[in-house]
């Protein structure tokens, strides 16, 4: 049985109320309630109710002194913590990964210990002024802002008014920087310089389809349907993990251009003898995985599954270097190809929103804005012959 004892303490201009637990002691200070007999008597009362509600195993100690400085939910470390049960279940792993190593990196050392209903405007700035900028950038600073202000709404939606201290915040980003596609003097020398038949076909596809890096390697056979010249983008593949794309927008129908069909076609040629892959794979509620079995496009014989990033990032370096093109990361591939059939003026930013797998256009005029043709004179010839 435990042995359980409470008491009182007499200070100056407050009063301590103590238990104890098996010799284990615990206290609360009662602020502003100097020791007259009136409040001497109701704080032995309440030590008394304490150790009773002690033996009946029934004590909360939230509950009788809900102003405590130790309630843990005073503190922004508490509500980081509510957070991260939350998000977990909300978001995919890749994405919650990222984003809790933000919070342990940069949130919750400097306000883990802070009583979060005292925080002002001036705590942020200070932090965000002399302390984020001055080691990270103006994006990843938002992106932590952004975090911060999802786990302060944990304690904020319980309050009856809320001032969010971040809101005075202003952060001016750098103009980005533009993209740099390959021309077409040098989208030649990538395809036609001699490399093995599964790399050029996969260099041609990554340059003049529009698919993404991620959606390109974990392409398979079964999403092929070049009778009537197309594909479908049906997973990504990200950090060794294979998810149903972003949002049903991007599980597409792409159209295919005559080069790419050819590659294509060559490369079923290369993996017609290749053994299957089941793969597991999230759908869009993070919760949901269901299982595919196909055959990859992009087989390595040593791995016996398709290429990863790494591998062809170190193999995509040689190639450039080989054919005397300058380096850019292997993702450029898609920016190489909005700029390209933009440039031509034979399409609408619309049509390529649609193949790129964005929900409109922005994207579009925000990136490849300055390859959209200013004088459409040549559409309008072509249209003209069309309605002939």
């Amino acid at each position: 049985m435990q042995k359980i004892s409470s008491g009182i303490e007499p200070l100056k201009t407050a009063i301590r109320i103590w238990w104890k637990i098996d010799g284990e002691r615990h206290r609360e200070t009662i602020h502003n309630s100097p020791p007259t007999d009136a409040n001497l008597a109701t704080a032995k009362a309440t030590a008394d109710m304490i150790a009773q509600q002690l033996r009946m195993g029934i004590f909360d100690r939230d509950t009788v002194f809900p102003d405590s400085s130790k309630r843990a939910d005073r503190y922004f470390g508490y509500y980081i913590h509510q957070w991260r049960k939350v998000e977990t279940n909300k978001v995919a792993k890749i994405s919650f990964d990222t984003y809790d190593s933000k919070v342990k990196t940069h949130i919750e050392p400097y306000w883990h210990m802070k009583p979060i209903a005292k925080i002002g405007v001036e705590d942020i700035e200070e932090w965000v002024y002399n302390v984020l900028l001055q080691k990270l950038s103006t994006k990843t600073v938002k992106e932590i802002l952004m975090l911060w202000r999802k786990i302060y709404s944990y304690w904020a939606r319980h309050q009856k008014t809320v001032n969010d201290p971040t809101q005075y915040i202003t952060l001016t980003q750098a103009d980005p920087e533009d993209i740099d596609p390959f021309d077409r003097d040098e989208i030649t020398r990538i395809v036609s310089y001699p490399t093995t038949p599964t790399l050029n076909n996969l260099y041609t596809v990554m340059l003049w389809s529009g698919l993404s890096f991620h959606e390109l390697i974990s392409l398979a056979v079964e999403d092929l349907d070049l009778e009537k010249g197309c594909l479908f983008v049906n997973r990504s593949f990200v950090r060794d993990q294979y998810r149903v794309t972003k949002n049903r927008r991007r599980k597409r129908q792409v159209d295919l251009l005559p080069e790419v069909i050819n590659a294509l076609q060559s490369q079923i040629y290369q993996v017609k003898d290749n053994p299957k892959n089941t793969i597991a794979i999230t759908d869009r509620d993070n919760k949901k995985v269901k299982t595919q079995t196909l055959t990859w496009l992009w087989y390595d014989d040593t791995l016996k599954t398709h290429f990863t990033y790494s591998q062809l990032s170190r193999r995509w370096k040689a190639h450039l270097e080989t054919c005397g093109v300058r380096y850019r990361p292997l993702n450029n591939g898609r920016h190489t190809y909005a700029s390209q059939v933009l440039s031509t003026g034979a399409v609408t930013a619309e049509w390529l929103a649609n193949q790129l797998g964005h929900t409109n256009t922005d994207m579009i005029h925000r990136h490849y804005g300055k390859f959209i043709p200013k004088d459409a004179s040549h559409i309008i010839k072509n249209l003209a012959n069309a309605l002939q």
